[in-house]
């Protein structure tokens, strides 16, 4: 579902991303932890296109970027992918001066044409799925962090994507409201969604991840099973992010 090869990414003279090469498989859950500042984050970006890459190629369901490419046929590529994948960030973004349904359902209207009484439908399927069909009305600052979190995730598959990106979907949150969240994202897996998961939780990267890529310095430095990374890590620098997060 998602390859890269050779990927850099620099904002001026700060290299963020340093010779990517990974593949995601289709239906597989990838949990990307790492230290602060390691490119988990730009790494999903330039996966759906918010961030140019600045070298090497992607492929991402089919649909190739490369750097070298003309612009025009980059620009036109990246909004394919953009189609072929929901983001989750970790602030909510959803419209203050529209209710949960009308959020749901704006994308669908405006980007894919849907007729208003069918997007009204999918969009109610889909809060009921979240478990917020009963804040079908209501509007975003009535709503709990936990609640925003969830409709930004019912959004995000109103577009029906192949390919789910969450960026650090529970780390605004107060920690009793994180475990609604996750539950959402646990369906999602057990659906069988291809997800990215950049996260601090580690015990659910533990449980629902397929893979963890851990990051530093702008590098995937380890690549493994879960089992595997949380009870023998091969780099000193992944040895030293678990006993720092697994102490605290």
């Amino acid at each position: 579902m998602i390859k890269m090869y050779g990927i850099f990414k620099h904002f001026q003279d700060n290299e963020v991303l340093k010779e990517i090469n990974m593949e995601v498989a289709n239906r597989e859950i990838v949990a990307v932890l790492g230290p602060s500042g390691s490119g988990k984050s730009t790494l999903l970006r330039c996966i759906n296109g918010l961030e140019e890459i600045s070298s090497g190629r992607m492929d991402v369901n089919g649909i190739m970027v490369d750097a070298a490419a003309p612009k025009k046929t980059r620009q036109k590529n990246v909004q394919a992918i953009r189609l072929q994948t929901g983001m989750v960030f970790q602030q909510f973004n959803l419209y203050p001066h529209k209710t949960v349904i009308d959020n749901v359902i704006e994308a669908l209207i405006t980007v894919k044409k849907t007729p208003k009484e069918k997007a009204v439908q999918k969009g109610e399927t889909l809060l009921k799925r979240v478990g917020l069909m009963d804040k079908r009305n209501v509007y975003p600052s009535r709503l709990s962090g936990g609640q925003q979190q969830r409709v930004a995730i019912a959004r995000a598959l109103a577009m029906e994507p192949a390919i789910m990106l969450f960026d650090e979907p529970t780390s605004a949150l107060d920690p009793e409201l994180v475990g609604e969240v996750l539950s959402v994202m646990r369906e999602l897996a057990n659906e069988g969604m291809t997800m990215m998961i950049v996260t601090h939780e580690m015990k659910f990267a533990r449980e629902v991840a397929d893979r963890i890529l851990f990051m530093a310095d702008g590098r995937i430095v380890e690549d493994a099973a879960p089992a595997q990374f949380f009870s023998s890590p091969q780099s000193e620098r992944a040895k030293k992010f678990l006993h720092q997060v697994m102490d605290n």
